[in-house]
């Protein structure tokens, strides 16, 4: 019969990762907690917790991996016909298995925005009705996409035509295009300024399409 109540649950804990990195990180989160579930909690390295289990837990009962005598019928220690071990996910299970394209096309340009800043391509645009079309994929995270016009070549007077967006292309490649209503310079601006810690690199092709074609 196990010796283990309820109480006990929380109290017995493993980490494989070292112990000075588990303290670093409870000393973060210590405050959040109340008094009573600190005293509940105590934190191992890689040892003196088999003891412990078997503090609570008959050793009959616990499978003999975690330090008990517990075994398969054919003596395995890991238990596996009643213990579920983690394992790799098949790619079956996926909700995405697609291949990154875009990265690997030669004929497209590789645009790497610093951390912190961000890239403008501009576009003299001469025919009304013209099309700009945009074609992007990130090699990994996310990036602000928008698109600006102006007539007068100030910045002053930048007109968003695209609102900025944040966008992930994880699922596929972002594709879209705005119509020049009116000749001007159109600028499409890959944002970086909110991440501090990342590079972003972007493979992309860009095409500007007259009103005829």
């Amino acid at each position: 019969m196990s010796k283990m109540e309820s109480s006990d649950l929380v109290r017995v804990c493993e980490f494989n990762t070292s112990k000075s990195y588990i303290n670093f990180a409870f000393s973060i989160f210590k405050p959040l907690f109340s008094s009573a579930v600190i005293e509940k909690l105590i934190f191992y390295g890689s040892s003196g917790w088999k003891e412990d289990l078997l503090k609570i837990i008959d050793a009959d009962a616990l499978p003999a991996f975690l330090g008990g005598n517990k075994t398969d019928p054919d003596g395995n220690p890991l238990c596996k016909t009643f213990v579920k071990h983690c394992e790799k996910i098949p790619e079956s299970y996926y909700f995405n298995i697609r291949k990154e394209l875009l990265s690997s096309c030669s004929h497209l340009k590789k645009l790497t925005v610093q951390r912190s800043s961000m890239e403008e391509m501009r576009f003299n645009i001469t025919e009304r009705g013209s099309l700009l079309e945009w074609e992007f994929e990130l090699k990994n995270r996310d990036i602000d996409f928008s698109v600006y016009f102006n007539s007068s070549g100030e910045e002053s007077k930048l007109v968003e035509t695209v609102p900025k967006q944040r966008l992930d292309t994880y699922y596929g490649p972002e594709k879209n295009y705005v119509k020049c209503e009116n000749p001007g310079i159109y600028t499409i601006v890959f944002d970086n300024s909110y991440s501090w810690v990342h590079s972003k690199e972007v493979f992309y092709r860009i095409i500007v399409r007259k009103p005829n074609e």
